[in-house]
């Protein structure tokens, strides 16, 4: 099953009538609470164990962050310096007095978020990111806000009562952030309390709030960074710095000859309009996705033994993608290009595009397969590259 699927059941049925026009409550989307990926346990271990370091944890009282020095502590690694620490103590202190925990970006250090997540982005091809909010009991929630991306609430563990109101700024920006009072919300469309298991999908810009527990409440939040059309444009017009006219400055004085600077003005939004037409959009969109694959890391877990196999691999040697792999495969001038993501490229004789398609979409498969696409010597060459690359791995290595 898909993470977009343990979400929200139905992904073909959410997409038509929830993504980006209306949120979603599913009751008892995952049974075990979704302890597979992120527990009550893994708090204590987080805060006590592996010294957690700031930004990627803070902590926040009655909606205001608190000083991290507070909770935070110097320390000497290796000789040298380290601050911003986590103070094992102080937090737990900090949390039995009202603070809520929230960890960040734990989908780059947490495994089965990592895999999670991954999952997310190459069904929606937007970015993710995934935070947890472990509030004490009888603790006060946020006031009514809204998010300039979307996101699911996973509950984990206690209840959360969430209001849900009509957007007053519809699809807003991330230059757009939430700048009005609660009295500024209609009356809510949704209120739901969220119980271990629930899943809750708020698109970006629907005011929310979540009010006070009487018991310690977890959660997850997963973020989905969706790219616009405001981005793909911003990103087209960025080419017009090829344009010399449109890279000469305005003239001296322009600011004190407002007749002067409105034709100018006028004449620019002409040559634009004029560079415009010539935009290849095919061009843009191979671009546009390139991009979202370039931008995803391979996921390397046990790496380090998938690389003690390589001498090893022969025909008969068994393979597989890896989970959460990237291989977007760009065509052109003669050649191939496997994107697999984190910046990682591999740029190969065109001839090679029909074994990296097969690849690109096998299931398990022995080595020995390719057989009718490459000789044994390439087949061999290939699949150690691609095992080193992390892109496929050998099952049952032991």
């Amino acid at each position: 099953m898909t993470a977009l699927a343990r979400c929200v059941g139905d992904a073909a049925r959410f997409i038509d009538r929830h993504w980006a026009q209306a949120p979603l409550h599913r009751a008892g989307a995952d049974p075990s609470g979704f302890s597979d990926l992120f527990s009550l346990d893994d708090v204590d271990r987080f805060i006590a164990s592996s010294s957690p370091r700031l930004p990627t944890f803070r902590l926040v009282k009655d909606g205001t962050p608190l000083d991290p020095s507070r909770y935070t502590k110097r320390a000497t690694v290796g000789g040298q310096p380290v601050t911003g620490l986590g103070d094992p103590a102080r937090i737990f202190e900090e949390h039995r007095r009202g603070a809520t925990i929230v960890f960040q970006g734990l989908q780059r250090s947490c495994p089965p978020l990592t895999r999670f997540c991954r999952s997310l982005e190459l069904d929606l091809t937007h970015a993710v990111q995934a935070n947890a909010y472990i509030t004490p009991a009888g603790a006060r929630g946020l006031g009514v806000h809204y998010d300039t991306h979307d996101v699911f609430v996973l509950q984990l563990a206690g209840t959360k009562a969430w209001t849900i109101h009509e957007p007053v700024l519809a699809d807003p920006l991330p230059s757009q952030p939430w700048k009005g009072a609660a009295e500024d919300a209609g009356p809510p469309i949704m209120s739901v309390e969220l119980a271990p298991g629930d899943c809750l999908y708020v698109p970006r810009g629907f005011l929310h709030a979540a009010r006070a527990q009487e018991a310690l409440s977890a959660h997850l939040t997963i973020g989905i960074v969706t790219t616009t059309w405001h981005d793909v444009l911003r990103e087209l017009i960025a080419g017009t710095a090829e344009e010399p006219e449109l890279r000469r400055a305005l003239p001296p004085g322009y600011a004190g000859d407002p007749a002067a600077l409105a034709a100018g003005v006028e004449e620019a939004v002409f040559r634009l309009r004029k560079w415009l037409d010539g935009v290849d959009a095919g061009a843009v969109a191979s671009a546009t996705a390139r991009r979202f694959y370039a931008g995803r890391p391979p996921i390397l877990a046990g790496q380090l033994h998938q690389l003690s196999l390589l001498d090893g691999m022969d025909d008969a040697t068994p393979l597989r993608r890896r989970e959460g792999g990237v291989c977007h495969l760009v065509t052109g001038g003669g050649r191939v290009t496997a994107v697999l993501g984190g910046g990682r490229e591999l740029d190969m004789p065109a001839a090679l595009e029909p074994v990296m398609a097969r690849i690109a979409v096998a299931g398990p498969f022995r080595l020995g397969d390719l057989g009718d696409l490459l000789d044994g010597p390439s087949r061999l060459v290939l699949g150690r590259r691609l095992v080193a690359e992390g892109l496929l791995e050998v099952v049952d290595g032991g």
